[in-house]
């Protein structure tokens, strides 16, 4: 297992180093450990834990699950609507067997 202190010693001056060039990664202000080859993935040194930080996916991501709720709203509803109007359509067919 590696040593993850100085892992995150050796981080701390590449954030430092990046910080005085003007180069800024979201990962450097949450104090992530870069992850090969992914450019949105930081490891949290403390707790060991993969964190995406690609904003624009993760908005993407909540909006399509507002949208899907919405449908599956709109789903119900419609439901509910058919089971009304086959209640009606009985009612109807019974009061003109009578």
């Amino acid at each position: 297992m590696e040593d993850f202190e100085a892992i995150a010693r050796e981080r701390e001056k590449e954030i430092t180093a990046r910080r005085e060039q003007g180069i800024l990664d979201p990962r450097d202000e949450k104090g992530l450990i870069k992850v090969e080859d992914h450019k949105h993935l930081g490891r949290d040194p403390d707790s060991n834990a993969i964190v995406n930080t690609d904003r624009a996916a993760y908005e993407a991501y909540i909006k399509a699950r507002a949208e899907a709720s919405k449908k599956r709203d709109e789903v119900l509803d419609l439901k509910d609507e058919i089971t009304e109007l086959k209640s009606m359509l009985q009612v109807l067919v019974e009061k003109s067997n009578k």
